[in-house]
């Protein structure tokens, strides 16, 4: 679910300047169980964070709920002009406990962004 505050025009513009900036994020890590490799959450703010800033946005996340077993991730992306827009996903946890729940947080997180 997306929401956003009554004017959005200029986050919006914000965003498309931060998207011709970006160029890709560097698949960090490896995945030793699917053979893969993937981009780690601090990849993923590291190639966002400074396009963000230039462009007078910040970003914050934060879990919500455990709702039948999976688990809310909201982020929040603000505009210097006060304008914001933010979105929660639901991610299930593959088990429901704390390294479960982290699990799901990071991974949550990764694809927010």
């Amino acid at each position: 679910m997306i929401e956003h505050s009554e004017k959005f025009g200029q986050v919006m513009e914000a965003l498309r300047k931060v998207q011709t900036e970006l160029e890709g994020i560097v698949r960090d890590s490896n995945n030793p169980f699917h053979k893969n490799s993937y981009a780690s959450l601090e990849a993923v703010i590291h190639t966002i964070k400074g396009p963000a800033h230039k462009a007078g946005l910040m970003f914050t996340q934060a879990p919500g709920r455990i709702v039948n077993g999976a688990l809310e991730v909201s982020t929040l992306i603000h505009h210097d002009s006060g304008e914001w827009i933010q979105s929660t996903f639901e991610i299930p946890l593959a088990k429901v406990d704390p390294q479960g729940a982290g699990s799901a947080v990071t991974y949550n997180c990764r694809y927010s962004l």
